[in-house]
């Protein structure tokens, strides 16, 4: 049956007003949309001091010693561009903040005593995975880079073997993670569904609001990650 001109016209409306729907929900989509949620911002105030380390650094003078891992390809000197001097002004704690390379913290000798941790994507697998192994005061983990399949794993090239992957995958050892443990990840971020697994399993705290696996959303929530660490120490 031929299609008069308005019925290709409306269907023709129709599929481009689809595109758009789906385009926007991409999670470029939802940013350009602003339904990411807001960029945080690093806190106006002064930093604490930095002291550059054999290993990473020291952010912070006094009290407990919190570990904190970067994501994959990040650096010590990432958390300050990040931020992280000024968002630790009036706590509590200093960081141990370490380099590492992109084995996702498997190999990792803490090079100093700690009572908790702190980690980003690559970083938060790797506290969760200390988590898994010993207990800690708490554990804050903001959009932890997990794995629920080898497959998924093995995409990313980040780990020596499969036997590798298995050991320290925290989503295998949940039943092992007994600390505090606070997860935040965006509702756009990759790594979303696994991260909100892992949290159900272990009873944590936290948020899965809007955002994306980026540096505006990990300063949003850094505060909250904070906090949660430093009302356990």
């Amino acid at each position: 049956m031929a299609m008069s001109r308005r019925a290709v016209l409306i269907g023709g409306v129709g599929l481009v007003g689809a595109a758009g729907t789906y385009g926007a929900l991409t999670p470029r989509g939802r940013r350009l949309l602003g339904w990411t949620g807001p960029d945080g911002v690093v806190p106006n105030v002064p930093p604490v001091p930095v002291q550059a380390t054999p290993w990473g650094a020291w952010m912070g003078t006094a009290g407990p010693t919190v570990l904190v891992l970067h994501g994959r390809g990040g650096s010590a000197s990432w958390w300050e561009s990040l931020g992280l001097p000024q968002f630790l002004n009036g706590r509590g704690f200093r960081c141990a903040v370490v380099n590492g390379g992109e084995d996702y913290w498997v190999g990792l000798t803490p090079p100093v005593p700690f009572d908790a941790a702190l980690g980003v994507s690559m970083g938060g697998f790797g506290v969760l995975d200390i988590a898994s192994r010993r207990p800690l005061k708490a554990v804050a983990a903001v959009s932890p880079a997990l794995f629920p399949t080898w497959e998924d794993a093995e995409r990313i090239n980040g780990f020596a073997s499969r036997e590798v992957w298995e050991q320290h995958e925290p989503l295998r050892h949940t039943a092992a993670i007994t600390s505090p443990v606070g997860v935040w990840c965006g509702q756009e971020d990759p790594f979303h569904d696994p991260a909100r697994d892992l949290a159900r399993a272990v009873g944590a705290e936290g948020a899965f609001e809007h955002g994306e696996h980026d540096g505006g959303y990990w300063r949003r929530v850094l505060p909250e990650a904070l906090g949660f660490i430093e009302r356990r120490l």
